[in-house]
Formats: structure tokens, C-alpha cells, sequence
């Protein structure tokens, strides 16, 4: 009965490691062309941008003519602990955010009906994970090799000697792990009884850890899209999404005791995959002072891979032939350091819709503001507010800024590893929300375009190294230059 009661939790907390690796995958950036970041991507009801074709393809039906364009970007995040604002990781990372190559098929001088159909080939990068950071705790009260002892409860000793117990899918890996090491002890004496477990590392000390987390990846989307011009006042569009998708995480985990007994569990998590979507989209410009746009994205059917391995090393008082116990070191790899790789079919990314209305400020420029929401299953809904500002200086030279608030996926407890899986990345992370504050500028020939723009990001963050554990509480400044380069046709 016992174990039908953990076979159950193993499937709802199975269902909470999906969830916690897709609320990663599924989170995005406000990453695009120097214009959209300049306004904080509220252009969903203004078009004319690559960028806000991604949003709302029916911005692709206010072109007129030709185009292609190329985004680069520079990136430096600062990293710190709120306990240790004075530890401080940086990181850099250059990169190619955007390219477009736009088709305008437009009727000279017609003025009603179909004017235009326009075709785009376009890349985007979503979600850039590159960060490496440092957190830790002098005085947590639970270790790593609690949560093992948690998750090995009401196994006999004898179950955890056998070398085929790594392929039982009735024990977990952690748990395999814990006990080849010496971290923890079944309760209960005799081998052959069920057992609750406890750890061997201390009796009522606090826990000093620390953590270090490298992770590396990218969201990329490729995308074809077609958008049309219906008498100048309405504008269609609709858009075939591909993604493809790498996160990578390698964490090196550490925990130290007053009597020299240590835990150190180092792991390596990786996703890969490739997906699909829909998008469609309108845009409304019933006045010539405004402008009003919607957009849907169905969820993102994907496949994905994951990879995962480790080792555990445990320094653990162990009793030598004699019986007197010293301090004893073991190394302990996830069954002989073979990957586990398995292969997804099912998962989804939300499902999006942008609603958003631009006002024509006479000839000094427009004021855009839009509202986006996404869905996922088993995760808090995501809702991003924005706000976008141009000003037009000359014909040809214009400036932007622009504001946007994104919560967050984020659910209100970490995520608990299943008691049977071959798993051992006790670590989750939530984001809590992002700000972003922006300002550009943009210059536009006859046939050049070079537009600039600066971003600024805060994010707040939780990080927890194991379910137990206290949360780090992490703050990430994310500076960011971008340039675009064009050019179009007369």
C-alpha cells in the first residue's frame, strides 16, 4: 500500500520535472531589432518591423517594398546573491539576434482592395540562457543527503546492495547514490525490513553550501509568413513558426560540516529539440490617429531530448575492520557515469495572444501599448505589459523608448524530485519577474536603415539547490547594445 501510495506522488512529481524544465524552455527575452527593443516590443498594432511581424504577422502587410535586415547584439549580465550583494558573476555574450528578408508584391497606385501581398524568411532568437552565477548559505538547516534519505524511505537496506538496482524502477538514482557513498542510513536494522532512512552527515548541525551554476543555450525561431494590405485600413497576416531549442546546465553543488564531513554532487542536464506553431494575426487602422492589433499563437507541439548525468561525492565517518571510524572519501558516479537520454513527444510551450493600439501623435511621432499573454499547463499563467514611444526628429531620423513588465511562469514552491527517477538535479530555479527599460534611435535613407537601441533588464530570481534547501535569492542587471542594418528598396 506504501508503495502504491509513492508510485502515485512519483507520477505527480514526475509531471513537476516536465514542468519545471518547460517553464525554463518556455521563458523569452525581449530580444528583436534595434527599433522593436527600443520600444520595449510593443508594435503589435504597428507593423512594418521584423520584429513585430514575430509578434503580430499581420504587420507584414504594412510594407511596401522590399527589404532585408541584420541584428546584432551585445549582452553583459551582472549576477548576485541578495545575502552576498558584494559577490558579483559577469557575463558577456555576443550574438547575431535577427535576420529578415521581406517580398513586397504591391499594385502601384491602388488605393482599394487587395494592395499588397508580402511574403517574409526570417530568424529570431527568443531566449538566450547564456549565464554563469554563485550563490550559497553559511547556515541552511537541511542537506542534499536529507532529501535522499526522504526519497529512499521504505526500501530495505538489501534493495539498494544489488548492482541491478540502478535499472529498478521502483528506486531512484539519488538514492542509489547517497547510499554507495555512505551519506545515509536506513533506520531500521535489520536489511531485510523496510526502513525509514536518515543521513550520516551530522545530527544538529547547520549546513554551509554553496552553488554554481554554467548554463548555455538558445530558443531560435525560423519563420515563414505571409501578411496582406486590404484599401490601406486592414492588414492580415498568418505565419509558420519553427523552433529549435538548447539549454544546457552543469551545476556543482557543495556542502560542508564543522567535523570535516563533506557532500558534493555535480550534474549535467541538457534539452534539445525542435517544434511548431501557428500564428495569426489582424491590425485596424480605422482613424488615421489610430491603430489597433491582435494576435494568436497556438501552443508549440515540440520534441524534445533530455540528457542528464552525474557523480556524488561523499566524506563521511566509515568504521574500518577494527571498528574506529575515520573519514573516509567515495566517489560515486551515476550508474558508472553512462547518460541517461531520453526523448519527449508530447510537450507543448504556451500558447500566446498580443492585444495591443498604437495613437498617431500628429507628425511628432505614436505611442504604442500592448498587453501579451501566455498559457501553460500545470504553470502560472504569463502576463507582459508594454509600453512604446517614437519621436520623429527629421524625415529620417527618429528616436524611441520604452517600458516592459513581465511576470513570471513562476509556481509557489520548488519543484520535488520523483522518488524513482534517474534524475539527480535536486535544483530548480523560478524567475519572478522581469522590468525592462529601453531607449534607441534610427535613421532611415531611401534605401539604408541603421537603427540602435540600449536595453536594460532586471530580473529578480529564486534558486533552490535541493527541495529542502533555502532559497537563494538572486538578482540579475542585464545591459544590452543592439544594432540593425538594412537595406531597402525605393
Amino acid at each position: 500500500m506504501k508503495r502504491l501510495i509513492y508510485i502515485v506522488l512519483a507520477v505527480v512529481c514526475a509531471g513537476n520535472i516536465v514542468a519545471q524544465d518547460l517553464q525554463i524552455l518556455s521563458q523569452t527575452e525581449l530580444l528583436g531589432t534595434a527599433r522593436y527593443v527600443g520600444m520595449a516590443g510593443a508594435m503589435t498594432a504597428i507593423g512594418g518591423d521584423p520584429s513585430a511581424i514575430k509578434d503580430n504577422p499581420a504587420g507584414l502587410g504594412v510594407y511596401r517594398r522590399m527589404e532585408v535586415t541584420l541584428t546584432l547584439e551585445e549582452k553583459l549580465d551582472r549576477v548576485h546573491q541578495h545575502e552576498l550583494p558584494d559577490v558579483i558573476d559577469k557575463n558577456n555574450t555576443f550574438m547575431a539576434t535577427q535576420a529578415a528578408f521581406i517580398f513586397s508584391f504591391t499594385e502601384p497606385g491602388k488605393v482599394s482592395g487587395m494592395i499588397a501581398n508580402n511574403f517574409m524568411l526570417s530568424y529570431h532568437c527568443l531566449a538566450n540562457f547564456n549565464r554563469t552565477y554563485a550563490a550559497g548559505y553559511v547556515d541552511d538547516l537541511y542537506s542534499l543527503s536529507d532529501v535522499a534519505a526522504l526519497k529512499t524511505e521504505g526500501l530495505p537496506e538489501n534493495a539498494l546492495q544489488p548492482a541491478e538496482r540502478w535499472s529498478d524502477s521502483e528506486i531512484g538514482w539519488l538514492s542509489c547514490q547517497a547510499y554507495d557513498a555512505y551519506l545515509i542510513d536506513p533506520v531500521e536494522k535489520d536489511p531485510d525490513v523496510p526502513s525509514l532512512w536518515k543521513t550520516k552527515l551530522y545530527q544538529s548541525d547547520v549546513v554551509k553550501n554553496s552553488f554554481v551554476m554554467h548554463e548555455s543555450g538558445r530558443v531560435n525561431q525560423y519563420a515563414l509568413g505571409w501578411g496582406c494590405n486590404i484599401s490601406n485600413r486592414y492588414f492580415v497576416g498568418a505565419a509558420l513558426n519553427v523552433l529549435s531549442i538548447y539549454h544546457n546546465q552543469e551545476v556543482q553543488y557543495t556542502e560542508q560540516f564543522h567535523d570535516s564531513c563533506a557532500l558534493y554532487n555535480d550534474t549535467y542536464v541538457s534539452h534539445s529539440g525542435v517544434g511548431a506553431n501557428l500564428s495569426v494575426g489582424f491590425i485596424a487602422h480605422p482613424l488615421q490617429w489610430l491603430r489597433a492589433g491582435v494576435s494568436f499563437t497556438t501552443p508549440t507541439a515540440m520534441t524534445l531530448t533530455t540528457t542528464s548525468y552525474g557523480n556524488m561525492t561523499g566524506i563521511v565517518p566509515v568504521a574500518d575492520s577494527l571498528g574506529v571510524e575515520r573519514l573516509t572519501e567515495t566517489f560515486v558516479p551515476t550508474n558508472n557515469n553512462v547518460p541517461n537520454r531520453y526523448t519527449d513527444r508530447t510537450s507543448y510551450m504556451p500558447l500566446r495572444v498580443s492585444a495591443g493600439v498604437a495613437f498617431q501623435l500628429k507628425n511628432y511621432g505614436l505611442l504604442s501599448l500592448q498587453y501579451d499573454y501566455a498559457h501553460r499547463k500545470h504553470l502560472n499563467d504569463n502576463h507582459t505589459f508594454r509600453v512604446g514611444l517614437e519621436g520623429v526628429i527629421t524625415n529620417h531620423f527618429f528616436l524611441n523608448a520604452g517600458y516592459a513588465f513581465e511576470s513570471s511562469f513562476k509556481k509557489s514552491t520548488p519543484e520535488e524530485l520523483a522518488y524513482n527517477t534517474v534524475r539527480t538535479d535536486a535544483y530548480s530555479q523560478f524567475v519572478n519577474h522581469s522590468h525592462y527599460v529601453t531607449a534607441g534611435f534610427g535613421f532611415r535613407s531611401s534605401h539604408v536603415i541603421v537603427h540602435g537601441a540600449y536595453r536594460l533588464r532586471m530580473q529578480q530570481f529564486e534558486t533552490y539547490a535541493h527541495e529542502l534547501a533555502t532559497p537563494y535569492n538572486m538578482r540579475a542587471m542585464t545591459h544590452s547594445i543592439v544594432l540593425t542594418l538594412g537595406f531597402h528598396t525605393k
